[in-house]
């Protein structure tokens, strides 16, 4: 089965470098500087919440070998929709590319420019709707993608190396400045018994952990435009997943010196929504503590600009295989996929109109990680169906490594299911017969365009 158009080689524009820097992009949001504060005083001990996040980290590890050996293998946009399609067959494969890049690209490109525009609203002596806010951002995202692959790519990885040098200051100096004010736990008449590394409170925090690792994939998603893909696909997808990981586990370490676990919450009893900010004023006063505001405002911008690169690479991705009009894949002659940048940032928009996002995106939980554990799954049938295929690299102690990340897909997903009961359940199913219903209608004109 051919699905994906080659892509022509002056098109891959990117290096190991600017790679990296799209998946660090990509992966690091705001959510290391608040998703500790959400389970910390659950989880109660310094122990249990270091766990959590080097047990992501090595699951996401596990699923970024699997996608670095497909992506090294078929270098192509929209790679993790691609190997779906390819393993599992070209329906499977539409409904993991139109759960993707809807839930995973045009309802988040929303909800980030809704959050970065709560935090911007903080720097403005005078509130703006935040809706405005964010179809500006959307906006400047697609905008800085218009000069050519390689100013766009160029904005993304300095934007990325900010961010990076952000998040590493904030670990360095935050592990060594003195200590003048610190959080501690309220002295307690009895012993509490805390949970175990094994409990299901560590287990519920690995998995809102495991969303902060989420971005991996970009990697695979890109090497249509990436330089040597069979060497600097893994190289990329292993470096930015590391580094990441050593960022988050330095930022836990600082908060730990200011905070204790069981002190993570707010003064009303509810988990610390914005750690990062509070761990700052504790270390650093107020004022550099106020002003993370715009700098995680920043972050968001960041990984606003990595998801409408790949979400048009996905968009190309569709368009090869006439899952939706082949036009939304023709490119510039310099490269710029304009066409499907418009449908994503077109389609961003849109979603703004749509409320309660993030109850759309809670409710779909279940359909999210079906389709996009199938990403990873794809090395275990490939393997089998495509035996000769070129792999200048493999997966390390195959088939153990994507076996241990499908065997925490297996466990979000039913812990998604009990989280989300009956609702979440029927959600996903409709999800999935309206996809299936409207697939003939976005074919519509394709034999038109063919015959072009």
């Amino acid at each position: 089965m051919k699905s994906e158009q080659k892509q022509p080689e002056n098109f891959r524009v990117v290096g190991s470098v600017g790679a990296t820097g799209i998946i660090v992009a990509s992966m690091v949001g705001s959510g290391i500087f608040s998703l500790t504060g959400q389970f910390g005083a659950k989880v109660g001990t310094s122990q249990n919440i270091l766990a959590a996040w080097i047990i992501g980290g090595i699951l996401a590890l596990c699923g970024g070998l699997s996608l670095a050996e497909l992506g090294a293998m078929i270098p192509c946009s929209g790679g993790s929709v691609e190997f779906a399609r390819r393993a599992f067959g070209r329906t499977t494969g539409y409904l993991v590319a139109m759960v993707t890049i809807f839930c995973g690209y045009f309802l988040s490109l929303a909800v980030v420019g809704l959050l970065l525009g709560e935090y911007v609203n903080q720097l403005l002596p005078t509130t703006l709707d935040i809706n405005w806010i964010a179809a500006i951002a959307i906006i400047a995202a697609f905008v800085s993608q218009l000069f050519g692959l390689h100013a766009g790519y160029g904005f993304n990885t300095a934007l990325s190396i900010i961010k990076i040098g952000f998040v590493a200051a904030f670990v360095l100096v935050g592990l060594f400045w003195p200590i003048t004010s610190r959080m501690a736990a309220p002295a307690l008449t009895e012993a509490v018994a805390h949970p175990g590394l094994l409990s299901g409170a560590v287990a519920s925090a690995t998995l809102v952990v495991s969303f902060a690792y989420l971005g991996w994939s970009t990697g695979a998603d890109i090497a249509g435009d990436i330089k040597r893909p069979g060497r600097n696909v893994p190289l990329s997808i292993i470096t930015a997943i590391v580094l990441v990981f050593a960022l988050y586990i330095g930022v836990n370490l600082v908060y730990l010196r200011v905070i204790d676990p069981p002190a993570m919450v707010e003064a009303d009893g509810k988990p610390m929504g914005a750690i990062g900010a509070v761990a700052a004023r504790l270390l650093f006063g107020t004022a550099i503590g106020d002003a993370m505001a715009g700098v995680i405002a920043l972050l968001f911008f960041s990984t606003m600009v990595s998801g409408v690169i790949t979400a048009a690479r996905i968009i190309e991705s569709m368009a090869h295989a006439r899952e939706i009009p082949a036009w939304a894949g023709i490119r510039l002659a310099n490269g710029v996929p304009m066409r499907a940048l418009i449908v994503t940032v077109a389609a961003s928009l849109l979603s703004l109109a749509v409320g309660n996002l993030d109850d759309i995106l809670g409710l779909l939980t279940v359909l999210i990680n079906i389709f996009s554990s199938l990403s990873v799954a794809a090395v275990l049938v490939l393997r089998r169906t495509m035996p000769d295929a070129p792999r200048p690299f493999r997966v390390p102690f195959y088939p153990v490594t994507p076996i241990i990340y499908m065997a925490l897909a297996g466990w979000s997903i039913a812990a998604s299911v009990m989280d989300g009961g009956l609702t979440a359940i029927i959600a996903s199913i409709a999800a999935v017969a309206i996809l299936l219903f409207i697939k003939p209608l976005l074919t519509i004109g394709n034999s038109r365009t063919s015959a072009l």
